[in-house]
């Protein structure tokens, strides 16, 4: 069967939380998942490809025989050796872009580092597909210590205000960071506190890590042409619930074909 390998672009509209899942001992109770190797926020495909499966599930019910080709019937391994259980179309997991950075000039920047390019453009060329964005060898805003004018988090930084990076992938006032400062970025997610009430008494208090708002992660899905008008079109003009706490907002994302 022959494929063809697409690129989609995610902005999450509300604070996101896929979860790490497992035993966590430290302070914060419960983690994002991070890729193993770089240590950057990550979803995972088996997470993506689910909560996708709900959304098109919403769209064209449980039973649609495009739902079914595209991800596979639900938990059903019924078929010769599981195959009748697997879906058509193959997911890869959705790589960070960008993260959004508070400064004292502006609501925030949009921060990235030639690390999370590279990633993407390299996979983008595995895959057959055109690099998405430039290399950024020059970091923009520049980030150095006491210059006493521009702040992003707890850097320094120096730009010219009329020459900022924009970037039709990564949006507006792109300030790209050395590896280095990204991955201290990258660390240090927002924690939210969390309580469970029990009749207005607090029972359980923990904590939980999010990716913030405005933040953008790539994937990849490889397809082949049966049902691809349908997969595209769906996204047109809606929002895909991405991650745990659907019901008090979080992973509200907005997915579009790039």
């Amino acid at each position: 069967m022959k494929y063809k390998t697409n690129v989609y672009l995610i902005t999450a509209l509300t604070n996101m939380h896929v979860g790490a899942g497992g035993a966590n001992y430290g302070v914060v109770d419960n983690l994002v998942q991070r890729d193993v190797i770089t240590g950057m926020p990550t979803i995972n495909a088996s997470s993506l490809k689910g909560a996708l499966r709900e959304f098109f599930k919403e769209k064209w019910g449980e039973n649609d025989k495009k739902l079914n080709y595209i991800f596979g019937p639900d938990g059903s391994r019924s078929g010769e050796n599981g195959k009748e259980g697997i879906g058509h179309y193959k997911f890869f997991n959705a790589d960070l872009l960008v993260l959004p950075v508070r400064s004292n000039k502006k609501p925030f920047f949009r921060a990235t580092s030639k690390m999370l390019v590279e990633t993407i453009n390299t996979k983008a060329e595995a895959f057959g597909v055109s690099k998405l964005t430039g290399d950024y060898d020059k970091p923009k805003p520049t980030v150095k210590e006491n210059t006493n004018s521009l702040r992003l988090e707890d850097w320094d930084a120096t730009t010219d205000d009329n020459n900022l990076n924009v970037d039709t992938n990564m949006g507006n006032d792109v300030a790209v960071f050395d590896n280095d400062r990204f991955k201290i970025l990258a660390k240090k997610l927002p924690v939210i506190a969390r309580n469970q009430l029990d009749t207005g008494e607090s029972k359980n208090l923990w904590y939980e890590e999010v990716v913030p708002r405005e933040s953008r992660f790539v994937f990849f899905v490889a397809k082949d042409e049966k049902y691809a008008e349908d997969f595209d079109k769906e996204f047109e003009d809606s929002v895909v619930q991405i991650g745990a706490n659907a019901s008090i907002g979080y992973g509200y994302c907005k997915i579009s074909k790039l």
